[in-house]
Parts: C-alpha cells; sequence; structure tokens
C-alpha cells in the first residue's frame, strides 16, 4: 500500500477513544501552552497585523480571534491565530517542524462553525501532531549536524551544510486533521491532502543567514493555517486534488530539496505507536530554542550568587556553532522579531530579571539599559558541541561565563527546560498553567482565567468548543 493510502487509513479510521491517555493529556498540554501565547502575542508587531489582515477577508461571524472581540471568516480566524500563536516563538515544538500554531488554529475556527466538542478537538490535534512529525521525519530526517564534507544525504540540502526546511510539512498534517473535526469521508479527506500538499509554501532555509530576520521567519504560519482552511473547504465542496500526492519519484517530498526520502518512517508502526509523545518541547523563554541553555546558565548564576545585572562586565558564552552567526549576534534591535533571535538582547533582558512576557514589549526593546548590556556579551562555538550532540541528539552544549571585577562565574548545560526528556528538564503542568496565567493576565479578566483553565484542563469533558472562545476572547 502506498504511503499516501495508508496515511489516510490512519486518518480516518482512528477516533478519540483510540487515542493512549497520553496522547490526550499532551494534546490539552499543547492547547493550553498555544492559546495563552496568542493572546500575550497581541501586543505584538506580528500579531496586530495578522489581525488586521483577518478582517481584510471580508465580514462575518463564524470564528474568533483569540484575546479579542473580532469574529470574522475561518478563514481570517486561522490566519490571525496562527500569526498570533507564532509572533514570540514562544509556542511549542518538536524537532524536525514547528508545528502546533499551524496545526491548531484551523481546527479551532472550523471547530467552531460546526460545534465540535473538546474530545473532537484533541483527536484532530492528536491526528495533526503524529502526521507532522512523521512526515517531517520522513523528508528531513533527525539529524541535527551537518558539514559540507559529508555529501548528499537525506535531510541536507544538496551540496551545502545546510538543512531541509520541513516545517512546511505541518500544513498537510493541520489540514488532515481540520478535515477530520469536520468528519469529512474519506474520499473527501484524500482531496484535502492533496489540496494541502498543493497549497503546503515553498521550503526555504536562506532565513537563517540573513543578518535581520523577517516577519516571515521560517514561514509564514497564517499563510500555511490559511492553506488549510481552504484545503477543507475545497474539498467538502467538491474540488479535487492530487489523491497520491506523497507517491513516487516526483512525490511531495522532492521539492523540499532533499535528495531521498524515508517513507518507512512515515507509516511504520502509525496508529499503534505514538512516536509524537517522546519529543514535544515548551518554551520557558520566547526565543530561538538554541538560545535556552545559555539563559539556563545565566539566571543560575546571577541567582546563586546574587549578582545584580550593573555588577557584570562581561558574559562569555560557547555554544551552538549556527548561533555565531550575524543573525544571532545582532545587537542592533529594530523590532520584536529581532529581539526574539538575537541572544545578547535575551540574556540581557535575563540579567535585568526582566519577566520573559515583557521581553518582546515595545519599551523594553528600546531600554537604554539593555541595549548597553548586549555590548557586554559575547558568544562563540563550543569546541565539543558537535560531538556531544552526535553522541546525544537531544544535547545543546552551552558552557557561560560570567565575569565581575574581581570573580567569574561559569556554568555549563546540555538540555534546555522543557524537553520530554530527561525528566529534569520537563516542564510540568503546573509550569505550563503558570506560563498561561502570565500570558493571559493583561489581556483577560480574571473571571475568565479562572473558567478556561479547568475547562482546557479537562477539554475531553466540554460539549462543545465555543465554551472555550467564549473564556479566551473579550
Amino acid at each position: 500500500m502506498e504511503p499516501t493510502q495508508k496515511l489516510l487509513n490512519f486518518a480516518i479510521e482512528t477516533e478519540f477513544e483510540d487515542l493512549p491517555l497520553q496522547m490526550v493529556h499532551e494534546s490539552k498540554r499543547i492547547v493550553l501552552d498555544v492559546i495563552g501565547v496568542a493572546i500575550a502575542a497581541l501586543k505584538t508587531d506580528k500579531g496586530r497585523y495578522g489581525v488586521e489582515m483577518a478582517k481584510k477577508f471580508g465580514q462575518s461571524t463564524e470564528s474568533a480571534i483569540l484575546g479579542t472581540s473580532d469574529r470574522v471568516s475561518s478563514c481570517g480566524a486561522a490566519f490571525a491565530n496562527s500569526e498570533l500563536m507564532n509572533a514570540l516563538d514562544y509556542d511549542s515544538a518538536w524537532f524536525p517542524t514547528h508545528a502546533p500554531p499551524v496545526l491548531i488554529p484551523a481546527s479551532l475556527a472550523l471547530g467552531e462553525t460546526v460545534g465540535a466538542s473538546g474530545k473532537d478537538m484533541i483527536l484532530s490535534i492528536a491526528l495533526g501532531s503524529e502526521v507532522s512529525f512523521r512526515l517531517g521525519k520522513s523528508i528531513r530526517g533527525m539529524k541535527k549536524v551537518f558539514t559540507t564534507e559529508e555529501g548528499s544525504e537525506i535531510g541536507k540540502v544538496i551540496n551545502t551544510k545546510h538543512s531541509v526546511s520541513v516545517i512546511p510539512t505541518a500544513v498537510i498534517a493541520g489540514a488532515l486533521g481540520a478535515g477530520k473535526i469536520m468528519k469529512l469521508n474519506k474520499g473527501k479527506l484524500s482531496h484535502v491532502l492533496g489540496l494541502a500538499a498543493h497549497f503546503t509554501p515553498i521550503p526555504q532555509s536562506k532565513w537563517k543567514t540573513l543578518s535581520r530576520m523577517p516577519m516571515t521567519k521560517y514561514m509564514c504560519a497564517g499563510w500555511a493555517s490559511l492553506a488549510e482552511v481552504t484545503s477543507v473547504l475545497l474539498a467538502e465542496a467538491g474540488y479535487t486534488g492530487d489523491t497520491t500526492a506523497l507517491d513516487g519519484d516526483l512525490g511531495f517530498w522532492r521539492f523540499f530539496g532533499s535528495d531521498r526520502w524515508d517513507p518507512e518512517a512515515l507509516t511504520n508502526n502509525i496508529g499503534r505507536t505514538w512516536e509524537i509523545l517522546g519529543v514535544v518541547e515548551y518554551k520557558p523563554y520566547p526565543c530561538m530554542r538554541d538560545f535556552h541553555v545559555a539563559l539556563d546558565c545565566l539566571i543560575k548564576i546571577i541567582g546563586e550568587n546574587k549578582l545584580k545585572a550593573e555588577d557584570i562586565e562581561q558574559v562569555k558564552i560557547q555554544t551552538h556553532p549556527s548561533v555565531v552567526g550575524a543573525t544571532y549576534r545582532n545587537k542592533n534591535i529594530r523590532d520584536h522579531i529581532e529581539a526574539q533571535f538575537s541572544l545578547p538582547y535575551v540574556i540581557a533582558s535575563a540579567a535585568y530579571r526582566i519577566s520573559p512576557a515583557e521581553w518582546q514589549d515595545t519599551e523594553r526593546i528600546r531600554d537604554p539599559r539593555i541595549l548597553s548590556f548586549m555590548d557586554k556579551v559575547l558568544q562563540e562555538a563550543h569546541s565539543e558541541f558537535v560531538k556531544v550532540q552526535l553522541k546525544e541528539p537531544l544535547s545543546n552544549m552551552t558552557t557561560v561565563e560570567v565575569f565581575t571585577k574581581n570573580k567569574t562565574f561559569k556554568a555549563e548545560g546540555k538540555y534546555p527546560k522543557g524537553l520530554p526528556q530527561p525528566e529534569f528538564a520537563r516542564m510540568t503542568d503546573e509550569d505550563l498553567l503558570e506560563k498561561f496565567k502570565v500570558n493571559v493576565s493583561k489581556v483577560l479578566p480574571q473571571k475568565k482565567v479562572e473558567k478556561v483553565i479547568p475547562a482546557l484542563i479537562e477539554l475531553e469533558k466540554v460539549e462543545n468548543i465555543s465554551e472555550i472562545i467564549k473564556q479566551v476572547t473579550l
């Protein structure tokens, strides 16, 4: 049986009752986290532009934009909510793709129009999460470190040191999840998959090399979610797509820049083994994931030694080789996107003990103390990074030295907070709840926060997700 057919069988045959309890629980954690992150992003330019754009899609009351009183079309809501979820770079993810801000908005927007239940929502997210991980792995592979000498291999853009960007694979995954929440039959769901493959944005790796980070980052999340809603609604109406999109020498994988793929990684034990459970990561800090161990180390040093930012003369960071590039050394921050990709900026913010929820506020980006402290940050490649990561794929070997007038402090780490393993790195339910409360506290009334938290924790008991929407909008 071809990969496309196996994937469709998985999507159409799997029901809520088939989900392991752990998958139900993790899906709810993903929803809680990403809704809070979206609401916190309403103050950002990227989030604001997404909301403004959604309103230009036309008048409608179909679906809600999170954290606002605005109701727009399902297409508009998916676009806006996706941009919001991705704006702060604070959302959960799993290597090798960055799926939640692309998986959830389409199902949320379309689910609201059909009165979907909490169980429907959980099932949609579970399916989309598993498919996004497996599809990304089948094209990209799980290797993180590449060198130009290694030649062409799966997961690497041919004749370069750059990895294949498979983040757009989440479009197919999200579209299947959204089609499931709309209860489309197998025939129509096959066209959803084909259309989603057709509408998937072209993958790009150049963003990693730019000295200025654009708002699109690695992919415009809103555009991806709009593609999903479009795929579902067109297929529902009878529009057809390529129902063999993943198969053959000219399959979907071919257009990601990789010279081969592994369909077995996509379909092996699918429906019996939920591989996504071992890879979901959450972010305690709103910035590029590769910065997190350095932040953990710095926060540990200043906390244990009661250091003030004014005491520090220099911070020397040895970490991921790619983090020494111009994009990540940027000290001339123009907007919140550049802030989240600048290691000197986030280190300065942490040194002044600013709440992560405020790191991307305009007044913080322009804070003269932060701007001055960035000049004290030095970053270079860790000499053992590649060797360690080849043996321990989840590691991010980092050393931080803090120099004061009279003393030098040093900390070293390998695993950022928020990984699924080892256990000490895992963000607990309590951690995610606290993050959610902080993220929504400046937007939602306290009464709504108190109502929505238990509803999200027991999402499977919610009869209509509109009950949730009422509590996370104004």
